[in-house]
């Protein structure tokens, strides 16, 4: 069952018809609240369920029924299958096959989405491929590449440096000088204005023989997007600090599988970096 809409309005969807031989796909022209939850009227999401009237509920709602109602209800496959097939356009642009009930939640985090420029004071607002541009350009930010999910290394030295991941998403990482003190790192998430998901931030380093500090930092999705990650005291600056950076979303598994594949119609740049795993010699 595929499909696809003329538009991304609500009031306009996706029909499918499935021959015995084989899917056959005819764009027309349906109401998309009948995918609503007939309860909180938000998109229906499996697993569906049918209450005694024959109206359809989402499984939130279906659990705060009352204990009489909810004996009469009946789990909806049918409408399982329907929902997982009613696909719509990305409001940006994008090439993503969008399921209805995950609109909201891919548009708040599309790469082609408007994202903020990180740097204090600068007001651009563009998607992640030309703030990428733009940071190297006009702010002559260096560029390192990124793995998500793996180890990566840099040393505690004054100076800003952009981040980018193999999916398009980008970081900035900042060693800001405190006087008298040592030095504090930060760092900023380029990220869409409605962001659904989290950043969670594993550190590791050791300041001195003897010593090992482990730290974990998690920037929160409605929190703010640049957030200091530790402060080390000193004015050593040879230190060398073990960072993963992983991405966590809220009930969403096709955001999450969609950053564990490229898709080369989004991406109009090519980083044809080398990736390092391990501490440069330089650094040694």
């Amino acid at each position: 069952m595929e499909g696809s809409v003329n538009s991304d309005n609500k009031s306009k969807g996706v029909g499918y018809q499935d021959g015995k031989s084989g899917g056959k796909m005819q764009n027309v022209t349906m109401g998309l609240e009948v995918f609503d939850c007939s309860i909180c009227s938000n998109p229906l999401r499996p697993p569906i369920f049918q209450c005694s009237k024959g109206n359809s509920i989402c499984s939130p709602c279906c659990d705060k029924l009352p204990e009489s109602d909810r004996s009469a209800v009946q789990r909806c496959y049918i409408m399982d299958r329907v929902v997982n097939n009613i696909f719509v356009p990305c409001k940006h642009g994008c090439n993503r096959k969008i399921t209805y009930y995950n609109k909201d939640a891919h548009e708040g985090e599309c790469l082609i989405g408007p994202c903020v420029c990180p740097v204090s004071g600068c007001g651009f607002v563009a998607p992640t491929t030309a703030l990428l541009g733009h940071l190297t350009t006009l702010h002559k930010l260096p560029t390192t590449p990124l793995e998500l999910f793996g180890m990566f290394y840099f040393p505690v030295q004054p100076g800003s440096q952009v981040l980018c991941s193999e999916y398009g998403r980008l970081f900035l990482l900042d060693v800001v000088p405190l006087e008298s003190f040592g030095h504090a790192v930060f760092l900023g998430c380029v990220r869409p204005e409605t962001p659904q998901g989290t950043v969670d931030v594993s550190l590791c380093f050791s300041s001195f023989e003897g010593h090992f500090q482990a730290s974990k930092v998690e920037i929160k999705h409605d929190g703010e997007p640049k957030q200091c990650l530790f402060v080390l005291p000193g004015r050593e600056t040879k230190v060398v600090v073990g960072m993963k950076i992983c991405i966590g979303y809220f009930d969403n598994d096709e955001l999450q599988e969609e950053e564990e594949k490229e898709d080369e119609d989004m991406c109009e740049y090519d980083y044809d970096f080398d990736h390092e795993e391990e501490v440069d010699d330089d650094y040694d």
